[in-house]
């Protein structure tokens, strides 16, 4: 059937109950599950969505994408290893929980209540105005009630806050009229960042540079340079020392050249700038260094943050800090990158501490809906899993588990923990699809 006019679709009685259910500022009285709000689809918000006990909450994911991003794929996704549908689960594939794709505004703690901005384009009006431009409706912001909510919101990628410059660097750089210096400088990949993101990015980039690139460009092969920048003195700093070295030797056996010690102090359209005034040119900048506050968080009020890093404040059972009393609140949950321990030592900004939090969090909401109190549950404690950092295709790569693995064994267990975490069954088909799709016929390098 063709609808000739949105204005004639008509709405059926059960889909506007389902519909007043879901923005409803009260609990499901006719049952008795309570209303569960998750602010965010990342590591922490998804994971709680899908480990959540469904028949004890009613559970409702806010958030302006309707995706889970699967973060250890992305330096493979830009490069054609993967397709980036290979690296997102839909928010709206977990069974039992409803969606709402927007922009959490405030919180409302006394009234328990988020006020929320939808994230979509709003519907065209099609009164026409005198110049016969059809003429948009004004978005408007609505709330959601909720009696247990979990803000899990992250951060946003430290940067200088300039607008990208996307350029076709190979195309550009293999015309006849480009100078060699020219192609020297538009061949120059900037990677600022040498955590594990900057590191496997690197990595990824080189191996598709010298698997791929090279055979289809051969003229531009003597010409593409990478450089990895780091204000430290050495990459992958929480990784231990002779895992460290490892990288770096890897890395200059690849002719990737690693500036520790750099600060970088300004970025214009194809140049950086170095303290002391040097500049240099590059081609792409990839900044993968780095967090700043999310300004949700920023400007939440009633909560007590961290003055530095704006972080929301959170006790033993991950409970953020009401700023007047000083006590844990008791329905609110903090989680992921938003959020830091008020007391002990401050948890690095990983998947795996978000993780961590979110499966704590989802066997503590199914505690406290079976008639539990806070203070009989044990409070929460990360456990250190290691750190991966893939840093070659084939067989190098490097671990920081406790055994301090590389090379082949790292390579397979980087493969094969990545397979199974937080992955729906589509793309556990994909994924090993792909991989062996690239490593037979190479990776795609088609544009859309």
């Amino acid at each position: 059937m063709l609808l000739r006019h949105p204005n004639a679709l008509v709405i059926p009685r059960a889909a506007r109950h389902a519909h007043a259910r879901l923005f409803s500022t009260t609990s499901n009285i006719l049952g008795d599950k309570q209303k569960l709000v998750i602010l965010g689809s990342g590591w922490g918000g998804y994971n709680v969505a899908r480990q959540v006990d469904k028949r004890l909450y009613d559970v409702t994911v806010v958030s302006p994408n309707s995706y889970f991003s699967f973060t250890p794929f992305l330096a493979s996704t830009t490069v054609g290893t993967l397709e980036y549908r290979c690296a997102t689960e839909p928010v709206r594939g977990i069974k039992q929980v409803n969606y709402a794709q927007g922009w959490a505004n405030g919180i409302d703690f006394a009234r328990k209540t988020v006020e929320v901005e939808p994230a979509i384009p709003p519907p065209p009006d099609f009164a026409r105005d005198i110049a016969g431009k059809p003429s948009q409706a004004k978005q408007e912001v609505y709330e959601i009630g909720y009696d247990k909510l979990v803000i899990a919101v992250g951060c946003y990628s430290a940067s200088f806050g300039i607008p990208g410059v996307s350029k076709e660097c190979l195309e550009q750089a293999s015309l006849p009229s480009v100078t060699d210096d020219q192609k020297r400088t538009l061949l120059h990949f900037a990677v600022v960042g040498g955590g594990p993101t900057g590191v496997e990015f690197a990595a990824e980039l080189h191996d598709f540079i010298h698997q791929d690139v090279r055979r289809l460009y051969p003229n531009l092969a003597d010409f593409f340079s990478i450089s990895l920048y780091d204000v430290a003195p050495h990459i992958l700093g929480s990784f231990d020392a002779s895992l460290r070295a490892y990288a770096e030797q890897k890395f200059a056996r690849d002719k990737v050249k690693i500036k520790g010690g750099s600060k970088i102090t300004a970025v214009g359209p194809d140049w950086l700038e170095l303290e002391g005034k040097e500049k240099v040119p590059y081609g792409m900048l990839v900044w993968s260094t780095g967090l700043s506050p999310n300004p949700f968080i920023q400007k939440l009020r009633g909560v007590s943050k961290d003055e530095k890093t704006q972080s929301l404040k959170v006790g033993p059972h991950l409970t953020p800090i009401d700023d007047e009393t000083g006590r844990p609140m008791s329905d609110v949950f903090a989680i992921g990158d938003n959020c830091m321990p008020r007391d002990g030592p401050k948890l690095p900004a990983t998947a795996q501490v978000a993780s961590q939090m979110a499966k704590y969090t989802s066997k503590t909401l199914g505690a406290l809906a079976r008639g539990g109190s806070l203070a009989a549950i044990e409070r929460f404690h990360w456990r250190n899993r290691g750190s991966m950092a893939l840093v070659d295709r084939s067989n190098k790569s490097i671990s920081g588990f406790r055994s301090r693995l590389a090379g082949i064994s790292a390579w397979i267990i980087w493969r094969s923990y990545y397979m199974t975490l937080a992955m729906g069954w589509r793309n556990k088909i994909l994924v090993p699809m792909y991989w062996t799709l690239a490593f037979v016929f190479g990776r795609d390098v088609t544009r859309f």
